[in-house]
């Protein structure tokens, strides 16, 4: 019985041990494993043996969460604490186990500066032994060591534990990386990782100082947007480490946190022009030209906005649109790689590195990879092996455009040398008349100049200036053809100038040493000679002698000509004060000379039609539009293939009741020069269409062409206003034929072009006018949106007798009809006109051969008598 009761206690002993270790195991399952310190080691990761816990609801007191310690709520951590972005709170703990018998001082490292909030408790025995609150929303003063990071100090008794909790609350992305220091070996790999980082930083400068360099000497915006992009990087990455921060503004976290958002706005904005400026984003290239506007204007709003949005809202903003621009900028960059460009394929190789640096930055930042230096310092690692490419690139590009200098520079010389060459050619025809060798009108202003200043400084009384001008010339043009009628200018021409130097007080023009010259050729027929009178009332008599030495028949080919001419006389200083109204008055005088024996006329007020007249006019003409006083004559437009009438030009008249007939060539201008083109030019369309409207109603189905004026492209609502009339008039687009000359459109290319496209696109057909004639280049009138090319009259009148003109003719209208445009031929004056323009594949031709302009009245007798076949030619 005595075993059985011994056997008994024993069993009963092994139960309590049983129970007991029952209890101590579920005591370590309440907590995670504990981090035993290794006396050698200098460091230790302390996130395998730490457990987390989600505040959830109403916050948590420190001291609810320590009594709570064995709560199920604790979860082990697996690898690494990061939940990527996230407002929630978590509370961490860990358990330290010293097994020394003696007291041992570590450094806890919260290796991440951008936690808004951290509460730290150092629990012994169940009682808090120290405590800390801190963050970057604090200033840099609260942290129990000033560092970059948060630094703890723990202090462990010998063979003891001590438990150390946190509360972290963040704005962006929540990652705790913590490790156990010792205080020596912290403070060293501080230093090694401050020189580091200052490495990397200095790097940063100097790549934003050389390139500040090269941006200034070449002016090249690539550069300039290259060194705001590493500027903004060096800010970023500082922020972000915590370096800035903890140097330049420690007591300010307000701002701190602003310019790390501004910073990364500004980074992303930098980057986006870097890349289209260095890739050579142009205009050409649509899609991406767009797709890079649209980043420019997205990152730009970024940066506004980071000066007032929120942390948590702008860097996600920031960060999304890094990706989008990374994105895009790999997209672009790798289709003009893949075409051969050279940059591309260095900026790519170059970005593609920094791009893998800060995309394996951003993943761990959002908890998609695991926190280690290579996933914490991708941007540095990026950063600096893009740097080192980069500068590569710029030496390689430097040395292609020195290359490339140097032959554009032989190229230079050479066509300066040509350049000279032909500049001496291009002076002396820029000088001289081309077909008399005479002084041109520079030569005349210069001499001009010259005698005016005799005559201010008293050697002379005053300056006469004379235009001869030959009348008639173009029946000799039409007689005797173009080469001919040269001839004999050129004759005319010397026989005057010997004629002038002959005659008394006459002003030489120039004088080279060989030859004098006393007669400019000022334009066309037109010739100049400068005297020095004693008395005003002389000139006239000089004059008469002048034109009656002309006026001898001249024998040319075996013909004696007598030539018709008009001479006018304007005086310095008595009725003009400087060689421009000396020269407009010269041509006023000529042009109101009375008809007479000489045929000619001294300037004075009294024969201006171009004072009081023109401001008479102005305000009749504003009369006119309001009272309807103007009228419009049409001229037909007639299909060569056909012969059917398909349109009608509308031509303004105006029939002033005191001056009469008024020539549209002087109140067009007027009205331009004045604002009232705009409502004459609605008069006229107003006008047009209801007439097109009556002959729509009446059977007849036609174009109406009206002419507009350069201003009338320059209205915002130029095109609205047309599409009113044509609905108001119920007529078709298509029925209206807006006609412009080339001159207008290069008044201002671009709002021309803008406003034809406008029209064009409303369905109204467009006319370029008097082809020919204007200076626009062809490589700009093929890209206006046109329907049809009207070749001027001055090409088509005498084609049938001038072969020059004729092929003129043949050659414009296979070129239109190339570039795909109907050409109409103005001028069409006999019937061997029209058979050429038939064999030439002329489309539509006018003329006074078909019919003269008519008022409405006579148009429907017209077509009438036209379609019978009884209508004269030239009626």
């Amino acid at each position: 019985m005595e075993r059985v009761a011994i056997v008994l206690k024993r069993v009963a002993g092994l139960r309590h041990l049983i129970l007991l270790l029952c209890l101590m195991t579920v005591a370590v399952i309440g907590m995670s494993s504990s981090l035993t310190l290794m006396p050698e080691a200098s460091y230790q990761s302390v996130a395998d043996h730490t457990q987390y816990q989600l505040e959830s609801g109403q916050r948590l007191s420190p001291e609810s969460v320590i009594e709570g310690a064995r709560s199920s709520d604790w979860q082990d951590v697996d690898g690494t604490i990061n939940f990527g972005y996230t407002t929630k709170t978590y509370w961490y703990r860990v358990r330290l186990e010293n097994p020394t018998d003696s007291r041992s001082e570590r450094l806890l490292e919260v290796d991440y500066p951008l936690l808004d909030h951290i509460e730290f408790y150092e629990v012994s025995n169940g009682e808090v032994q120290d405590q800390a609150l801190t963050g970057d929303q604090h200033p840099l003063s609260s942290r129990p060591l000033r560092h970059r990071t948060f630094v703890f100090p723990v202090a462990m008794a010998p063979n003891g534990t001590t438990d150390v909790y946190l509360r972290v609350t963040t704005s962006g992305s929540h990652q705790v990386p913590l490790a156990l220091w010792k205080p020596d070996a912290f403070f060293e790999a501080n230093e090694k990782d401050m020189v580091g980082r200052s490495m990397f930083y200095g790097m940063l400068v100097i790549i934003v100082i050389f390139n500040g360099f090269l941006y200034l000497v070449l002016r090249e915006r690539s550069y300039l947007y290259y060194v705001l992009t590493n500027a903004a990087l060096l800010v970023v990455i500082s922020s972000l480490h915590g370096v800035a921060f903890q140097f330049f503004y420690p007591e300010q976290p307000e701002l701190n946190e602003r310019i790390t958002l501004v910073s990364s706005a500004l980074l992303t904005l930098f980057f986006s022009l870097f890349a289209r400026t260095f890739l050579g984003i142009n205009e050409q290239m649509r899609v991406a030209n767009w797709l890079f506007r649209v980043l420019v204007y997205a990152t730009s709003a970024n940066v506004v906005g980071s000066f007032f949005m929120s942390y948590a809202i702008s860097t996600r903003f920031s960060v999304a649109l890094a990706v989008l621009v990374n994105l895009v900028m790999l997209a672009v960059g790798l289709v003009m790689a893949a075409r051969g460009d050279r940059d591309a394929r260095y900026f790519m190789a170059a970005w593609i590195l920094l791009l893998v640096g800060v995309m394996v930055w951003l993943c761990n930042l959002i908890g998609l990879l695991p926190a280690n230096f290579g996933t914490q310092h991708g941007i540095e690692i990026g950063a600096i092996a893009q740097a080192l490419l980069l500068t590569f690139a710029l030496g390689d590009r430097f040395n292609r455009e020195r290359e490339q200098r140097i032959i554009e520079q032989k190229a230079r010389l050479k066509a300066m040398e040509e350049r000279e060459t032909l500049e001496l050619d291009l002076l002396e025809q820029a000088s001289h008349h081309s077909l008399t060798r005479l002084p041109g009108r520079n030569l005349l202003e210069d001499a001009l100049e010259r005698c005016i200043q005799k005559v201010d400084e008293g050697n002379d009384e005053r300056l006469a200036l004379v235009l001869i001008h030959f009348r008639g010339f173009d029946d000799i043009n039409k007689t005797l053809g173009h080469e001919n009628a040269d001839q004999l200018l050129y004759q005319l021409a010397h026989r005057m100038n010997d004629v002038v130097l002959s005659l008394r007080d006459t002003a030489v023009i120039e004088d080279d040493g060989n030859k004098r010259s006393a007669v400019a050729h000022v334009e066309g027929i037109t010739f100049a000679c400068v005297f020095h009178p004693q008395r005003r009332e002389a000139m006239v008599e000089q004059m008469e002698t002048l034109v009656e030495a002309l006026r001898q028949p001249v024998e040319f080919r075996g013909l004696s000509l007598d030539m018709r001419m008009v001479g006018g006389c304007s005086f310095y200083p008595d009725d003009s004060h400087d060689v421009a109204t000396l020269l407009r008055h010269a041509f006023i005088a000529f042009d109101q000379a009375e008809s007479g024996v000489s045929h000619v006329a001294a300037y004075t007020e009294d024969i201006n039609p171009y004072s009081e007249r023109r401001l008479t006019l102005m305000t009749e003409l504003r009369r006119a539009i309001h009272e309807d006083a103007l009228s419009l004559h049409f001229q037909p437009q007639v299909r060569v293939s056909s012969g059917e009438v398909c349109g009608f030009e509308v031509l303004l008249r105006w029939t002033h009741p005191e001056h009469g007939f008024i020539p549209p060539d002087e109140f067009i201008p007027m009205a331009e020069q004045t604002g009232l083109i705009k409502p004459l030019t609605q008069w006229v369309l107003d006008r047009s269409l209801a007439f097109c409207r009556a002959m729509q109603d009446s059977g007849v189905r036609v174009r109406m062409s009206v002419n507009i004026s350069a201003i009338n492209l320059q209205e915002r609502a130029f095109a609205e206003n047309i599409s009113h009339l044509l609905d108001e008039h119920g007529v078709e687009p298509g029925q209206l034929i807006l006609e412009v000359t080339e001159t207008a459109t290069m008044i201002n290319p671009q709002a021309a072009l803008t406003a034809l496209r406008v029209l064009y696109d409303a369905g109204i057909r467009l006319a370029i006018d008097d082809f020919g004639t204007g200076y626009s280049s062809l490589s700009y009138i093929r890209k206006l949106p046109v329907h049809e090319i009207k070749i001027d009259r001055s090409f088509v009148m005498e084609m049938d007798s001038n072969r020059d003109d004729a092929t003129i003719v043949r050659t414009t209208i296979n070129m239109c009809h190339d570039l795909g445009f109907e050409v109409v031929a103005e001028g069409v004056e006999s019937n061997d006109t029209c058979e050429l323009l038939r064999s030439m594949s002329c489309d539509i031709m006018q003329g006074f051969y078909l019919a003269r302009p008519m008022p409405d009245d006579r148009v429907g007798p017209w077509l009438y008598d036209y379609r019978d076949g009884t209508a004269v030619p030239g009626v």
